[in-house]
């Protein structure tokens, strides 16, 4: 079958969950079918990162699409009479013309729209939709704005989910097949989109077989934060974090540090480095470094959807997690066997103490977590499960 694969930004460096997800599941896609990506790019210098998705068997075709303050306020307004701004700061009338010619040359049988913001092309194709549903986005927007102070940026992000939802649905409807990386998540698609929209359920795949595990976690109380403050609900995580539930993790473990791993360029930053025992990082190249060097993974978000890719693959390697049920949302988990789901402050930060004090419990969280994952989310087993749903979709011309 052939398969024309449009994703919202390239997927490599494999430094964020989303670029994970859409770079095993081209590999997963490519073993079977015959497969065309479109991705996008805020930068030129950004094509030289082609070489490093080689190896997949895929044909990437890349399009330049800049950000900047101007370019981001047009979006704004011109959301205002057509998609929802989250959506609509994606597309260039230019590239949906250069990818309608390649409809017209290729004749894709279906088009996998990988995002919601990538509907804005793939609608106007008249091929079949898969859409992968990478999270509820709706509810993410929802639950953001919910946590904000300031009545206008509330008041914005009200708006904003609300639009962004009807065009959710709007999408699901379109499609021959909805994706979702959870049941969670599909149960939520599936009230809003209505009895008619096909559904499957295809967890996110990190490769454990491919990763060596930590052996031993280390005795050093060592707490480890991954993700970039780019994104809103990172920023809120960590910044709620610092301020109520670090303290008293220094209270019980004064020796204790913590490492924020990822993109920084966010006014939060600032707060988290005033506080003792934090460092950050910036982006880093690989996390693999300090994820070995960790006793913890904390998750502390307040809002989110679909499924978190650092808890998979943290857990692949070996390390324990503590997350807000928020966090862990949509992963297949027992809270205490797989790893330690709270989601009060001082619980959380009591939860954080006993993995940093008990080594035996450190243990069990670190085999028990993994050899979940390399049962229901390592790439060969859901492979299978993509792969399949594909079948149960009628290509075009058929």
């Amino acid at each position: 079958m052939r398969i024309l694969f449009l994703t919202e930004t390239i997927p490599y460096p494999l430094d964020s969950g989303g670029r994970i997800k859409t770079y095993h599941t081209l590999r997963m896609l490519a073993a079977a079918h015959e497969v065309r990506a479109h991705a996008f790019i805020r930068e030129a210098g950004q094509r030289a990162l082609l070489e490093s998705l080689s190896s997949l068997g895929v044909a990437v075709a890349l399009h330049l699409v800049p950000r900047s303050l101007s370019r981001e306020a047009w979006f704004a307004l011109r959301s205002l009479a057509g998609a929802p701004y989250t959506v609509g700061r994606h597309f260039a009338r230019r590239v949906l013309g250069e990818i309608q010619a390649v409809v017209r040359d290729w004749r894709p049988d279906l088009v996998y729209c990988d995002h919601l913001s990538m509907a804005e092309y793939a609608r106007p194709l008249g091929v079949p939709i898969v859409y992968d549903a990478h999270n509820v986005e709706h509810a993410i927007l929802r639950r953001f704005a919910a946590t904000q102070g300031n009545v206008l940026a509330r008041a914005a992000g009200a708006l904003e989910w609300r639009r962004v939802r009807a065009y959710e649905r709007d999408v699901c409807r379109a499609s021959r097949l909805v994706l979702a990386v959870s049941d969670v998540d599909r149960r939520a698609l599936a009230v809003l989109a209505g009895p008619s929209v096909a559904f499957a359920t295809v967890p996110i795949a990190v490769d454990g077989a491919g990763g060596e595990p930590i052996r031993e976690v280390t005795p050093d109380a060592r707490v480890l934060f991954l993700g970039g403050l780019h994104w809103p609900p990172n920023a809120d995580g960590l910044a709620t974090f610092v301020r109520d539930i670090w303290p008293l993790v220094r209270a019980a473990r004064p020796d204790a540090t913590l490492m924020s791993v990822g993109r920084d360029d966010h006014p939060v930053a600032q707060l988290c480095r005033r506080a003792p025992g934090v460092t950050l990082t910036g982006w880093v190249p690989d996390i693999d470094p300090f994820v070995r060097q960790s006793r913890v993974l904390v998750v502390p978000l307040r809002a989110g959807s679909g499924m978190r890719v650092k808890i998979l693959e943290a857990m692949a390697r070996g390390l324990p997690v503590v997350s807000t049920s928020v966090g862990c949302e949509g992963i297949e988990i027992e809270p205490g066997r797989h790893l330690l789901v709270e989601d009060d402050p001082a619980r959380f930060a009591a939860a954080v103490a006993r993995v940093l004090n008990d080594d035996v419990l450190a243990s069990r969280l670190a085999g028990e977590s993994r050899a979940l994952v390399m049962r229901s989310y390592d790439t060969g087993a859901v492979a299978r499960t993509l792969l399949g749903a594909l079948e149960t979709v009628t290509p075009a011309g058929r």
